[in-house]
């Protein structure tokens, strides 16, 4: 970009050009004689190609400089509102509020825990609660249970089937899971109310799954409940509903089947949509944004096992196992994982949506995001790498200190993240442990993979290894030493092993990022049913400036992992979404102590499902 305040580099230099004597005889040359031709050719040919191809990207920056419409298409273009056509459907919930937050107290009453480690069903007693489940269930939703077909799958998961008038549409796919996670015992006399009574104190309905995810079960069968007392609604596209109950430990056992049950009978990419629990509303910058998670991380459980030799512990040798696991543990914890987003991510999406409609953007997060979009917009089209940095930099730092997210949060969902949670070793007092093992839990960057991960252990952990004069196996592998880690190692026998190996079978790979553009007619449905939700909520009906806010759709990506892993094989577009606002105390404390919903947001999840079932069910497009 030319400066104008640098005249050096527009006019020509008084120490280059000799002094024309008086005497010496004026030479026009041919350009001098045309100058006024040439400069009226070059000015049509400038506006003729402003008005074929659009402003230069000089000029393009100077009209946003000065307010004017930039000819830059948003990569964060919002979808248009969408209203079901055949019936007012929202009126459906008109008077049933204390019969909603009913069915959804009832239903935390039933303690559905779930544990790390479960025997197997009907040998175990503790699955037994959810046939009290499904009883409740099936009182609960009369109608649900006449109209529509009910399989269990592996005795306690649930499918349920609303058969539809096309069979060549692709069915809806709505999932959720009963289970919850345990309350400690420990922790029960910190709830403000019974975790397991389902309290409604004219605001709030407490317990333990009201949020989490017992909305998502109860919200999606209030709404078909509703839809069939209201006799207005026969589906032409079959709407599957699939309940899982160990999502909270991984999905193992129900997703799992139920996943492989849906793909046998119906096939794979057989389904239009599926909505899973996930991301909410949030207020970010000024501005209320949807943010569904339309990918995942991926998921490894490492097992890092140090064996050595027993022996007496009056005779210790210079580390014992526990002291090696230690020392190799400290690597890892001394080697974060090197953030990296990518610009195909989501996550920069995200922002692009932020800076296009929320007030309170940092000006630099602005200017990045503006940068990037314009250098992919380029004739050649290779990202700004400098401004993605500083996108990438704000999720890491930034938006900590402006407030956007919680402490590690930003940097959380552009790394790979590990945490040793467990550790095991040693029996006696006086006997040095022969076998010591950790388990360390990595959240993987959705730019990474499980191969890289396991890679850059070994790259870790095998200096230390070396070191310390131990042998190193990794993930089946044995590893052998070569340069500098050689000369390094002592010489002799060695001291012990380091195995490195996958705990449990849990490696995972990043989920695939579903559609998140207008483009995607899935994403356009799943945005306007959100934006005709919320422009028709009670508040828009009772005041004029809550009728002129806006609700932004936005990509993000979910840190943890949810049931749709179970999924990937049904349909490209998966989306992990409630229609809930969160308080800013962890969104509705999931998880912890005194867990909550507001029971007008609740009413409203169920509006929701309702208003998307019959928009999916109208669309053609899906």
């Amino acid at each position: 970009m030319v400066s104008l305040n640098d005249e050096k580099t527009i006019l020509p230099s008084s120490a280059t050009v000799a002094p024309r004597s008086p005497d010496e005889p004026t030479k026009i040359s041919w350009f001098s004689r045309q100058r006024k031709s040439l400069t009226i050719f070059l000015g049509l040919f400038l506006i003729l190609q402003y008005f074929i191809a659009g402003p230069p990207a000089g000029l393009a920056s100077l009209d946003r400089l000065k307010g004017h419409d930039s000819p830059r298409k948003s990569s964060c273009e919002q979808a248009e509102p969408i209203y079901p056509a055949s019936f007012d459907v929202s009126a459906l919930v008109d008077g049933q509020k204390d019969r909603i937050i009913t069915w959804l107290s009832d239903a935390v009453k039933i303690p559905t825990e779930i544990f790390d480690v479960m025997g197997e069903i009907g040998e175990d007693p503790r699955w037994e609660v959810f046939y009290k489940f499904a009883d409740y269930l099936e009182k609960a939703f009369p109608r649900v249970h006449e109209h529509l077909t009910r399989t269990r799958v592996v005795t306690h998961a649930l499918i349920f089937e609303w058969q539809g008038s096309d069979p060549s549409l692709k069915p809806l796919l709505l999932t959720g899971h009963q289970d919850v996670v345990p309350v400690l015992n420990a922790t029960r006399g910190l709830w403000t109310h019974d975790p397991f009574g389902g309290e409604y104190d004219g605001e709030l309905i407490w317990g333990r799954g009201a949020s989490d995810d017992k909305s998502g079960v109860i919200g999606v069968l209030s709404a078909i409940e509703l839809l069939l007392e209201s006799g207005k609604f026969n589906p032409t596209r079959t709407v599957i509903l699939a309940f899982g109950i160990d999502e909270e430990t991984g999905g193992k056992v129900g997703a799992y089947h139920l996943g492989q049950w849906i793909e046998e009978k119906y096939g794979k990419d057989s389904i239009s949509i599926l909505v899973d629990e996930g991301n909410g509303l949030q207020e970010v910058f000024g501005q209320l944004f949807a943010a569904p998670a339309v990918g995942e991380k991926g998921y490894m459980d490492l097992e890092l096992r140090v064996e050595t030799l027993g022996g007496h512990s009056s005779v210790p040798p210079p580390h014992t196992g526990i002291g090696y696991i230690s020392l190799l543990i400290a690597a890892l914890e001394r080697h974060p994982h090197e953030p990296h987003l990518n610009v195909e991510s989501p996550l920069v999406n995200m922002i692009a949506c932020a800076a296009d409609s929320a007030p309170s953007v940092p000006p630099k997060l602005r200017k990045a995001i503006r940068k990037v979009e314009d250098s992919l917009a380029a004739k050649k089209g290779k990202v700004d790498e400098k401004a993605l940095k500083e996108i990438e930099d704000w999720y890491i730092t930034g938006s900590y200190e402006d407030g956007s997210l919680g402490k590690g949060m930003g940097k959380a969902l552009v790394s790979t993240t590990q945490a040793v949670d467990i550790i095991n070793g040693g029996l006696k007092v006086n006997a040095l442990p022969e076998s010591v093992t950790a388990i360390v839990n990595h959240r993987i960057n959705i730019a990474s993979s499980v191969t890289e991960l396991q890679e850059r252990l070994v790259d870790v952990l095998g200096p230390v290894a070396s070191k310390l004069n131990l042998e190193l196996e990794a993930f089946g592998k044995k590893v052998q030493y070569q340069g500098c880690h050689t000369d390094e190692a002592p010489k002799g026998p060695k001291a012990g092993k380091v195995i490195l190996d996958v705990a449990w079978n849990s490696s995972l790979e990043p989920a695939p990022v579903s559609p998140f553009t207008v483009d995607s007619a899935a994403w356009r449905l799943l945005s306007g049913t959100v934006k005709g939700v919320y422009n028709t909520r009670p508040e828009a009906q009772l005041n004029s400036e809550e009728a002129k806010k806006e609700i932004i759709m936005a990509p993000s990506i979910s840190t943890g992992n949810t049931d749709t892993k179970r999924y990937w094989n049904l349909t490209r577009n998966i989306y992990r979404f409630a229609y809930q606002q969160g308080k800013s105390n962890g969104f509705n404390n999931v998880h912890t102590v005194d867990e909550h919903i507001p029971a007008a947001v609740f009413v409203e999840q169920v509006r929701w499902f309702l208003n998307f079932i019959v928009n999916v069910d109208e669309s053609r497009e899906v």
